[in-house]
């Protein structure tokens, strides 16, 4: 194929890889604007879903509209705490400083179903090396909060280990292992204890979605810069200027 004063040869193989990076740089692009358009629709119904007026949960549990209930949702919940059964978060940060996040079983009346409430992050200093305290009265009371769900790492190492004794030191426990200790009455959401209870700790809640949707644009922004800089590379590589006689002729 010649353009001008240029001949364009792609050979087979190296234009099979570049193919194939292609459509993979390409796909990472698009999936980074798949991921962005996502984060930006949960900002959207958290913005949405917190203006909301709280509902009961316990009304929920008897309806059995407790599943319709979105993410972020406020709600308020009947029942007492639990104090003797406590879990606490480890290695957990706010700005910067390191402590627990303590989850506390609050057991709905008169439904007899249990939701772990995120009562807020607690930051201890490294040289002590006690348990923080963190007992809660049982007496009935109404809390109010918003649906959330456990804290998720990045990458998920091994299996999570469930040591003796209460409160019990944790990591990031999934569903199924809270099951082993609370039974099947455990509710699948996290309650996310408001500001304004009491018993809590620091609660600085906001939408949990990672990298904000303005870091995935750039990410595919990026993805589509290296394929366009891959295809030009290609074209370079497999052109070739033609000679002719006045280009070998000697002066």
């Amino acid at each position: 194929m010649h353009f001008g004063k240029w001949q364009f040869r792609p050979t087979v193989w190296p234009t099979l890889v570049t193919l194939v990076l292609l459509i993979l740089l390409v796909w990472l692009g698009i999936w980074q604007l798949h991921r962005a358009d996502y984060k930006r629709a949960l900002l959207v119904q958290y913005r949405q879903v917190t203006t909301l007026r709280p509902v009961s949960l316990n009304q929920a549990l008897v309806s059995g509209g407790l599943d319709a209930l979105p993410r972020y949702r406020h709600v308020q919940a009947r029942g007492h705490y639990d104090g003797a059964h406590q879990i606490l978060l480890q290695e957990m940060q706010h700005h910067g400083q390191v402590g627990y996040e303590v989850l506390t079983p609050f057991v709905l009346e008169p439904q007899q179903r249990t939701i772990l409430v995120d009562r807020g992050f607690l930051g201890v200093s490294p040289t002590v090396k006690r348990l923080p305290n963190v007992n809660v009265a049982s007496g009935t009371r109404t809390l109010r909060g918003v649906l959330g769900i456990l804290p998720v790492p990045g990458i998920r190492l091994g299996k999570e280990m469930v040591p003796a004794g209460w409160p019990k030191l944790m990591l990031y426990p999934r569903y199924r292992d809270l099951t082993r200790l609370y039974g099947n009455a455990l509710l699948k959401p996290v309650l996310l204890l408001d500001a304004t209870q009491a018993d809590g700790f620091v609660r600085d809640w906001k939408p949990d979605i990672g990298f904000p949707p303005l870091r995935h644009d750039a990410y595919a922004l990026q993805w589509f810069a290296l394929a366009l800089a891959l295809f030009i590379i290609w074209i370079v590589v497999n052109s070739k200027r033609i000679k002719n006689d006045r280009d070998t002729k000697p002066d």
